[in-house]
Order: C-alpha cells, then sequence, then structure tokens
C-alpha cells in the first residue's frame, strides 16, 4: 500500500511524492518534487538533481519534458514506470542504525525524544527520505496514527518545557512564513503565527527545524466523498464540529455552515494543517464544490501554494 508521503522514483529519474492514500489501478497520484539537472543544487550518486520550487513550475516542467506524467487534472504516476518505492519508516531505520552526516545525527536524537513511540511508528520524508538533502534542511518527521501523533505533539509541548529542544524565533517563523507564502501574503504574519504557535507540530532542535507530520494507519482511513460538481470560487463562514483529521493530508474538519446545513472544509496545503479546533468559527476561501453526498466541499490548496486560498479563526 502506498501512503502520503512516500515517495516514487521513475525510470527517468524523477522523484515524486505520494499526495494520496488511494489510487486507481494503473497510476499513482504524486506530485514532481525533484529531477534530474546537470546545475541542480542537490547531488546523489554522482547524479545532480533540481527541487520543483512549486506545483505550476513542477507542472510546466512536465508538460515540456515528460508530458505523460501530467494532465488536466495534476500529476500522475503510471506504475508501471515506477522503478523504486521510498518509505520513511524504512529509512529512519537506517539513520538510527548507522546516521551518516550531522543532520542525520539529528534525526536520531529527534526520534530518541519520541521513543514512547514505537520505532515502526516513525518515518522521515522529504529531501531526507531520498538522500537530496543538505546541513541546512528542514526534518521532515512522520508518525503514523492518530493517537501516536496527537501524543508526539503532547511530548513535544513538555521537551519545550525542560529545554530538550526549542520553539521558533520570530526569525525563524519568519522564514517559515516567506516558505509558506512565496508571493501572495494570504495572511498577514501575525495572524499566521497566532495559529502556528498553538499547533505544537514545529520545533527545533540543535539550530535545525523540524515538523511532526502525521499519515494515517489503514484501519483509520476512510474514503472522502468525490467531488461531483464544481461551484467555484467562495469565502465561507462555518463553525468547525469535528477536526479529528485536521493534522491528514488533506487536513479535513468537519463544518456546519450558516445556513445550518453540514460539510466540510479540506486543505490540502499543510499550512493550514491543524488550524482550527472544534466550536471555533471560520472564514475559509476557496474552491467550493458539491460532493457525491450533496452535501458542500470547501477545497482549499488548489495548488501547493494556495495562493488566494485560506483558513483563518474568526476572533
Amino acid at each position: 500500500m502506498l501512503r502520503i508521503r512516500d515517495f516514487l522514483e521513475t525510470q527517468e529519474g524523477l522523484i515524486f511524492s505520494s499526495v494520496s492514500y488511494f489510487h486507481s489501478k494503473d497510476r499513482y497520484h504524486a506530485y514532481l518534487r525533484y529531477y534530474p539537472d546537470k546545475s541542480g543544487e542537490r547531488g546523489r550518486g554522482g547524479r545532480r538533481y533540481a527541487k520543483a520550487s512549486s506545483t505550476a513550475a513542477a507542472e510546466e516542467y512536465l508538460r515540456e519534458n515528460y508530458p505523460i506524467y501530467v494532465d488536466d487534472r495534476g500529476q500522475w504516476v503510471p506504475k508501471d514506470r515506477v522503478v523504486r518505492i521510498y518509505r520513511p519508516d524504512d529509512r529512519l531505520r537506517e539513520i538510527m542504525r548507522e546516521p551518516r552526516d550531522e543532520l542525520e545525527e539529528k534525526v536520531q536524537k529527534l526520534s530518541q525524544f519520541f521513543s514512547e513511540i514505537p520505532d515502526e511508528k516513525k518515518g522521515v520524508t522529504g529531501s531526507l527520505l531520498v538522500k537530496l538533502h543538505s546541513a541546512g534542511s528542514d526534518i521532515d518527521f512522520v508518525v503514523y496514527g492518530i493517537k501516536n501523533h496527537t501524543r508526539a505533539r503532547e511530548i513535544l509541548e513538555e521537551l519545550f518545557k525542560n529545554g530538550a529542544v526549542k520553539e521558533l524565533s520570530e526569525k525563524e517563523w519568519r522564514r517559515v512564513y516567506e516558505k509558506r507564502f512565496p508571493k501572495e501574503k494570504t495572511l498577514a504574519f501575525q495572524e499566521f503565527l497566532w495559529h502556528e504557535k498553538r499547533k505544537n507540530h514545529r520545533g527545533i532542535i540543535d539550530g535545525t527545524i523540524f515538523d511532526i507530520l502525521l499519515v494515517r494507519e489503514p484501519n483509520e482511513l476512510g474514503r472522502m466523498a468525490e467531488g461531483r460538481l464544481m461551484v467555484g470560487e467562495a469565502v465561507l463562514r462555518c463553525r468547525i464540529i469535528d477536526a479529528s483529521l485536521a493534522y491528514d493530508s488533506p487536513a479535513v474538519y468537519r463544518v456546519r455552515f450558516q445556513d445550518g446545513t453540514e460539510g466540510e472544509l479540506c486543505s490540502y496545503t499543510h499550512t493550514y494543517a491543524g488550524q482550527a479546533l472544534p466550536d471555533e468559527l471560520v472564514e475559509a476561501r476557496g474552491i467550493l464544490e458539491v460532493t457525491e453526498r450533496d452535501e458542500l466541499r470547501l477545497v482549499i490548496g488548489t495548488t501547493r501554494e494556495a495562493e488566494g486560498e485560506y483558513i483563518k479563526v474568526i476572533h
């Protein structure tokens, strides 16, 4: 079973990140993250790679060079073109046995801080997963299972209190903010900061930023209703009913709209994971659709950068 945050490598050396728990019979839903480039800033095994800077840039590159991997509905990897699957838990086990650089030593130390979480329920994704990291890379630390992820965030709060890891400074939060909003500043910095600080899913270990990311277990999966009709752009206010999947990808919030009907907010960008709690009133902007259950769903993150789309708590 291919999960979110697993990576794929194709015959051409293209490296994609899986963005779904559910895939079709003959292809995977995944986004291009790295591609071979002689002038690329990252290297592995004597080969240079460049990182796709955005969803739009990735799709432009694929359309020009490998159109088989992209269509009007997004990016897809035919299963018969995959030569390797990278799994975060396997990579963490490798690092724990023998860390090979300073960043991997930090990963080992971080995993030990979360020793209460079983080893097989932890992993690393992103550049570390495919060995394209540098000394300045962040750590994308994966936790499998909703309960384990919740506990990991509680442990992180304890680590902050005893000084084992540090909270981000305003300068470091600025760095994260600029990365999340490279162009349009959909949320003001102070709005972003207020939402982020209460999530307890990001910290600093020995000068390196890390994220704690959720991947659901197979017994926790339930297939989302399919969208059957796109309505268009919308700005809505609604109250959160259930946020149990708020840290998933996509992050899903069960909501009650102002007319009393129920529906969903669905965010495909990590910026709005964990953004709101039950009973909070939020404002959200995205693409409105009607699902096969005849409910409204507002989709945030129709691109990875989600320009102009947001979820924010109304105080």
